[in-house]
Formats: structure tokens, sequence, C-alpha cells
């Protein structure tokens, strides 16, 4: 018998994303994928469990693109607190695959930014806010069943927003909602 401590979790194609989203754990996440794609039996799918309450806007579209490249497929469950970026990554899994636990809480919101400068700059900053919406739109409208009506309102309210994961299901962010992790 092997001792439970000397199996690691990446071993076995699981990763956890605990926490905020920033460089170092986007780095971490996409190491883990690359080097899964490397290694792992290309039938066996990988899963991302999630419990994050955000975090950069850069950082999470770059584990997001790994995501969608890697050519094994990923399963994300979402657990414990899904928030802010948090919630694109849940929906970013292979469709099918994508699953919340029965007590996730989930926070969807408008994205922010800082804009500060001159005239120039705060027309420049303005023009990758607008790119930056239609990308979150572009997304959520590729990954979810939502339109983009759907999404400025449920996602893009002026609030933060509190999803029960039957609500996350009927939005087409996750596809089941499940007692168990694995």
């Amino acid at each position: 018998i092997i001792p439970i401590d000397a199996i690691s979790l990446q071993s076995l194609g699981a990763y956890l994303l605990f926490g905020e989203i920033d460089e170092g754990a986007s780095y971490r996440a996409i190491e883990f994928i690359i080097k899964s794609n490397m290694v792992l039996d290309p039938n066996i799918p990988l899963t991302m469990f999630i419990n994050s309450p955000g975090g950069a806007v850069s950082d999470c579209f770059a584990i997001i693109d790994c995501m969608k490249t890697s050519r094994l497929k990923i399963q994300t469950v979402s657990t414990g607190m899904i928030a802010s970026m948090g919630v694109l990554l849940a929906a970013a899994g292979t469709k099918g695959m994508r699953i919340i636990t029965k007590n996730a809480e989930v926070m969807a919101h408008q994205f922010s930014g800082y804009m500060f400068g001159k005239r120039h700059e705060l027309v420049a900053q303005q023009v990758a806010h607008d790119r930056l919406e239609k990308q979150f739109i572009d997304f959520f409208r590729k990954n979810t069943k939502m339109d983009e009506k759907q999404i400025r309102d449920i996602l893009f309210s002026p609030s933060d927003r509190w999803l029960t994961p039957k609500e996350c299901v009927k939005y087409g962010i996750v596809d089941s909602i499940s007692e168990y992790l694995v």
C-alpha cells in the first residue's frame, strides 16, 4: 500500500486553484497544465478545483488561454467561493465537465479599472476598457447559455450579484451540481 501522503494530486491530474488569481497562481496553474499535457495519458481529463475570490484579469485570461489550448480536456470543480474572475475560470472548463458543489457561493460583478492621466491617456484607457468589456462578453457568450443582454444584466450588474449553484447551471456557467468533489 502506498502512503496517501506519497501521492500528489498533480500526478493524478488534479490541481487546486485556491485563493487569489495573481501572477504566481497563474504561473503554477499554467505550469500544471503544460506539464500534464506533456506526460499524462491524453484520454484522461485534468481536474481543476477552484475556490477563488477572483483576481487579476490578465493572469486569469492567461490560465483560460492555456486551458482552451490544452489537448487534455479540463474538468472544473467549483467549490467554496467562486467570485469575479473565478466565475470565468469555472466557465472555461470543457463543456459537459463543469461541476459546482451544492454549497458553493458564486458572485459576479462588473470588472473594474482605474483611469488617471492626461486626456489622451484617458482616451486610450477608455478604448482598452471597451475592448476588455467586449472580450468578457464574447467569452461568456461562447462559454455559457447567456446572450449579451443577460450577461450585462446578470453578470455585469451595477452591484455584486450572488448566484446559486442552480442559477449557474441554468445560465450555463457550469453544467451540473454535485455533492462530491470527485
